[in-house]
């Protein structure tokens, strides 16, 4: 923090050896005057945190020069007033040393200048420095591996109704809540953090978090106790950020330290960290780096985002995701095209739970960042694809095919609230998975206090294929139903085969299919439940119980529905 604060002030400092040279007799007041500006710098870098890349420094030297030119000219010999009677004054410098710190401070504003220009147009760079797969089929959702996490908002409610666990609750507040996998589960955790800075004096400790299994909605949060000393609510030496402010001067902060913590419990605040392109403010995401803090004995230690120790989940933070699907979306072809002719440009949408995004787990523990893109016309409600992002390496996978032009996230969560329209539910945490090949938007539903309700599954190219249910596995298999009736294939799944069958039918039901029927039934002594459509088998709709059928058809084994290719109904021929 020091060396920063005298790097802030380095062209006051130039200045105040030049004066002094030219001066002696002055070296007091110039020297003084300077100390008293590095104390002030030191005040405002403690306080505020300025951002260490090379154009925010250029920016507060410029600063710090123009307030110590004057002491510099009132110092310096041969400064004349010119002009008599009836003429304008005005100041005449003979002083080289003046003339040279006035010239020196005008360079350092036009490369102010030019690193502001590179910051707003210079994107291109930005763009190409982004790890980005393209892929056209999305991985199928795999309900057992792949765990569907409640609302954060419902997590917050239940953690914030759990505080009375925590001893003197009155010192502390509930911290922001982090997805994580723990020992092979899906959690959310949350720090307990100080409720202001006499809270902080008096405790100077926290006592511990709070985590919940994130696949579960039925799921009541567990108080973890683990003194931690190091908090982004700290004050003073033990602000976790200010903590990794001094210990890496030379990298640039991005987001706020989040908790992430061992499969032993043990606790540490993390915050990735950047060094910027040339003189802009511009981030480099093939250097995304990663601090490691440990929240008891404020040991750090720096990793490469990819190469963070294991039980780090999220070495990138999801305000850096965000930034992210921003690039990628719209200034693949530059500035001018972003903002003009827009050729290519895709609009992130802002409907995730953290910073606009949504961490999803995948089947092998990995977590990545989810989010949709649309067309920057406003008028526009489909999709043009969704991105997700590993949180540790940062590679960007663009997933289209099946997905362009379906509905967006936003059109998701209006078709989900309106089912609900008297009880005032909200859809939140809208997600799109490729269920048995079908693009499929999942959005949990809440009521005004913020307490989970039901899942929504809808078919995204069709609005009126869509099931809800209060578990993640009942609305998943309903959904499975409601697409079998609509006559999607279930060869579209990699769990289908097809088989030959004979047998009575048991059940058997009529459903309507826009302008034909299809025909559900199940047949005895086999648990799928089938699908014909009136389409391809007219006589078919004529179908009772007792029936003998013969048919062959594709099986979906997870959902346990079958489509039927060919059909013979040998009582009714």
């Amino acid at each position: 923090m020091l060396l920063v604060a005298f790097f802030c002030t380095l062209s006051a400092f130039i200045m105040a050896i030049m004066g002094i040279v030219q001066r002696p007799q002055h070296l007091q007041m110039l020297a003084g005057i300077y100390i008293v500006y590095y104390i002030i710098a030191i005040g405002v870098v403690f306080v505020i945190l300025p951002s260490k890349a090379l154009f925010s420094l250029i920016i507060m030297n410029v600063i710090s020069g123009v307030l110590y030119l004057p002491f510099l000219a009132l110092s310096s010999p041969n400064v004349e007033v010119e002009g008599g009677s009836g003429q304008r004054p005005h100041v005449r410098s003979r002083n080289k040393g003046l003339n040279i710190a006035a010239g020196l401070l005008a360079l350092l504003f036009v490369i102010s200048l030019f690193g502001a220009a590179q910051t707003k147009f210079g994107v291109k760079p930005v763009y190409n420095s982004l790890k980005i797969k393209t892929m056209k089929t999305a991985p199928l959702l795999d309900k057992d591996a792949t765990p569907i996490a409640i609302a954060p908002k419902t997590v917050r409610n239940k953690m914030n109704k759990a505080m009375s666990a925590v001893p003197n609750t009155s010192y502390y507040k509930l911290g922001a809540l982090q997805t994580q996998v723990v020992k092979g589960k899906t959690v959310y955790i949350a720090p307990v953090e100080f409720d202001g800075f006499w809270r902080w004096q008096r405790a100077r400790q926290s006592p511990g978090y709070f985590m919940i299994d994130a696949t579960n909605v039925n799921a009541e949060p567990h108080f973890i106790k683990q003194s931690m000393k190091y908090t982004p609510s700290a004050y003073l030496f033990e602000d976790a950020q200010r903590v990794i402010y001094n210990r890496f001067p030379g990298w640039v902060q991005e987001g706020q330290p989040q908790l992430e913590i061992k499969d032993s419990g043990e606790p540490y605040f993390i915050q990735t960290v950047y060094k910027a392109r040339g003189v802009s403010s511009r981030i480099n995401y093939k250097s995304l780096h990663v601090v490691v803090l440990n929240a008891k004995t404020g040991d750090t230690q720096l990793y490469t985002a990819a190469g963070a120790p294991k039980f780090i989940n999220e070495s990138i933070a999801s305000s850096t995701a965000a930034e992210m699907n921003e690039i990628f979306g719209w200034y693949g072809n530059g500035y001018f095209n972003a903002h003009f002719n827009k050729t290519g440009v895709k609009d992130p949408n802002s409907n995730g739970t953290e910073d606009g995004v949504t961490p999803v787990v995948d089947k092998h523990g990995n977590i990545s960042y989810f989010n949709d893109f649309t067309s920057p016309k406003t008028s526009a409600d489909s999709t043009m694809g969704y991105s997700m992002i590993n949180a540790r390496t940062g590679t960007l996978t663009y997933y289209t095919g099946k997905n362009i032009g379906v509905m967006d996230s936003d059109g998701a969560k209006k078709i989900a609230e309106k089912e609900y329209v008297a009880q005032k539910w909200s859809a939140t945490m809208p997600i799109m998975y490729n269920i048995d090949g079908t693009p499929t938007w999942v959005v949990s539903l809440l009521d005004s206090t913020g307490a989970f309700r039901s899942y929504a599954y809808i078919k995204a190219a069709d609005q009126s294929v869509k099931a809800y249910a209060t578990t993640a596995t009942q609305a998943l298999d309903q959904y499975r139903v409601q697409l079998a009736t609509v006559g999607s294939t279930a060869s579209s799944t990699t769990n289908s085969k097809t088989i030959k069958l004979k047998g009575a039918v048991e059940r058997v039901v009529v459903i309507p299919n826009g302008d034909n029927q299809n025909v559900l039934f199940a047949v005895k002594g086999n648990d799928t439940l089938w699908t014909v459509g009136t389409a391809d088998y007219p006589k078919a709709v004529l179908m009772k119980t007792g029936d003998q059928v013969k048919l062959t058809g594709r099986v979906n084994e997870a959902a346990k529905t079958g489509t039927v290719e060919s059909y013979t109904n040998q009582t009714f021929k």
